[in-house]
């Protein structure tokens, strides 16, 4: 009679134990990592309103970006392989106000790609920009849908 209590516990142990993660499915809350490309500006035609925020090739990306190349060591734009990376971007409104956008953190849910990023205001100005956030992912980390979330 024993016995059978334990056989039946160590059942509902094990039954406890199951997971519903199936084998092969890593993309569930995986961290992602990304670079952040610098010295990229958003051209004058653009308003903060796009399609997507996703740019899987050079053509549609510059229809949106320039390059805004600086003397220095750091004044190149950060090359980006389209045959191997994408690209996110947020874009403000334009605005009076010095503006930067922080990434926090990029997850990957199922096939939902989460972006969160901390907007912080700084100073009235004498001159409108356009302040963006363009981060660059590997293509492994592909998705359709893309979630962008400003954390307070």
């Amino acid at each position: 009679m024993m016995k059978n209590v334990y056989i039946l516990f160590s059942i509902l142990i094990l039954a406890g134990c199951n997971s519903s993660v199936r084998p092969g499915d890593s993309t569930l809350n995986e961290e992602v990592p990304f670079k952040e490309a610098r010295n990229y500006f958003v051209k004058n035609n653009i308003d903060a309103a796009l399609d997507s925020p996703k740019f899987e090739n050079q053509q549609e990306f510059k229809k949106v970006f320039g390059m805004a190349t600086t003397m220095g060591e750091n004044g190149k734009p950060t090359p980006i392989d389209f045959s191997k990376e994408f690209v996110v971007a947020q874009i403000e409104d334009p605005s009076t106000q010095a503006i930067e956008l922080k990434p926090v953190s990029i997850r990957k849910n199922s096939n939902i790609l989460e972006i969160k990023y901390r907007k912080v205001v700084g100073e009235n100005r004498s001159y409108t920009s356009q302040t963006s956030m363009v981060l660059i992912i590997d293509k492994k980390y592909d998705s359709e849908d893309i979630n962008i979330e400003e954390i307070l």
